[in-house]
């Protein structure tokens, strides 16, 4: 629930009515706009009624390639409809439904008339909201509302009108021959009018329709939880395109600043003990670079030394390996042949990490030991190649080239 907005209605020059969301329609209070703004006192925001007699709103249908380019292509959609010039009207689109969007106007010159008299008292308009989507809706029936000498009727989502006594009888009528179908109900909200004079200004078909409802304008609006007004203030807010709000960086300013400037000072005190503790972290690490790099250069005695960590790490792995390659690999699988041959023993091994190849020379008591070695080792998936061999003191050596 937001109750940090108020919501406004205006009943002449410089006199409003407003009440907080989610407040009884008792707590009305009525004012100029000097009085609104000591009742906003600056911390609430503003949701001004816009009077169904002075916005249009209906649904529209459109093209599926207009869909993004509805602001542009809605208002000429509409022209013929229209009884002032396109450019002296503002339009704000509301939800889509399929390939129908929701759509009021109104006088740019009476909207900016508006927000101006409320700017004069530095009153935040968050909202500007058409009267007609307050009213409570009904699925299958319509809402009469008779505020004062106007007759407010709503007859369907974004449909309805405000018309003088005079006229609405005759304005109902023409809705009834333009409808499709008629309402199951109408909801009459008569204050202490007569129903009577009311009756006599309804069409007779709509009389046996009535269900009188007890409540004036407010108690009607108020029939709405404080968070069902503001869905209908988001959902067709008139402040779009050039009227978009601006965000109220002098109310939240004034509202936060002695916050800000602690969490600034707090700010700068972490900044200067966090840039100390920076420093003496650098002082370390470079430290323990030197340290890792006498500790690599024990290891890698030769060659360039650029990251020393990853380097070593990829030494590792290469003589891991990887699918039974590389130098542990290789050599697990040798030390198994070579201690289940009898009489062989290495007498040198060197690794070439390019190629994972090890070299190798053996000494056997015969040819046939090397052979049977070899053999094994080609049984254990590696490729053992004899590079040479030469008999001494009655004992084979022979060089082997082994490879994964």
């Amino acid at each position: 629930m937001n109750s940090a907005v108020l919501l406004v209605k205006q009943c002449g020059v410089d006199n409003y009515q407003w009440l907080r969301f989610g407040d009884s329609a008792d707590n009305v209070q009525t004012g100029d706009s000097e009085a609104l703004a000591q009742a906003s006192a600056g911390q609430l925001d503003i949701a001004h009624i816009a009077a169904t007699q002075e916005v249009s709103i209906r649904q529209v249908e459109f093209e599926t390639h207009e869909k993004k380019i509805l602001h542009q292509t809605i208002p000429y959609t509409l022209e013929d409809d229209l009884l002032d010039d396109v450019d002296q009207l503002h339009f704000a689109l509301g939800p889509i439904d399929q390939q129908q969007v929701a759509v009021a106007w109104l006088k740019k010159e009476q909207l900016e008339n508006w927000l101006a008299m409320l700017a004069d008292q530095h009153l935040d308009v968050q909202y500007v909201v058409p009267e007609l989507l307050l009213l409570p809706e009904q699925r299958e029936g319509w809402t009469l509302l008779i505020d004062d000498d106007r007759w407010l009727l709503k007859s369907g989502p974004y449909q309805g009108f405000a018309l003088e006594e005079a006229n609405a009888g005759l304005a109902l009528q023409l809705l009834l021959d333009e409808s499709d179908q008629l309402p199951e109900s109408l909801e009459v909200y008569a204050g202490n009018l007569d129903q009577a004079h009311v009756l006599n200004n309804i069409p007779e078909l709509l009389r046996g329709m009535v269900d009188w409802r007890e409540g004036d304008y407010w108690q009607l609006i108020c029939t709405n939880e404080a968070d069902t007004l503001l869905a209908a203030c988001k959902r067709l807010d008139l402040l779009q395109g050039a009227y978009e709000r601006k965000l109220p960086w002098r109310k939240w300013w004034q509202t936060w600043r002695v916050a800000a400037v602690l969490l600034l000072g707090t700010v700068i005190v972490q900044f200067v003990a966090g840039f100390s503790e920076l420093k003496s972290l650098q002082n370390t690490n470079q430290d323990l670079r030197v340290e890792i790099e006498q500790i690599y250069r024990s290891v890698v005695p030769t060659g360039a030394v650029v990251n020393p960590e990853k380097q070593l790490s990829r030494k590792v792995r290469a003589l891991e390996g990887g699918s039974g390659g590389g130098f542990i690999n290789l050599l697990d699988k040798i030390a198994q042949v070579v201690s289940q041959t009898e009489g062989l023993t290495i007498h040198s091994l060197n690794y070439t990490e390019k190629q994972s190849e090890i070299r190798m020379t053996v000494i056997a008591p015969a040819f046939d030991n090397v052979e049977t070695a070899r053999a094994n080792m080609e049984k254990q998936g590696l490729t053992a190649q004899l590079v040479g061999s030469s008999t001494e003191q009655g004992k084979t050596r022979a060089r082997l080239r082994i490879r994964s």
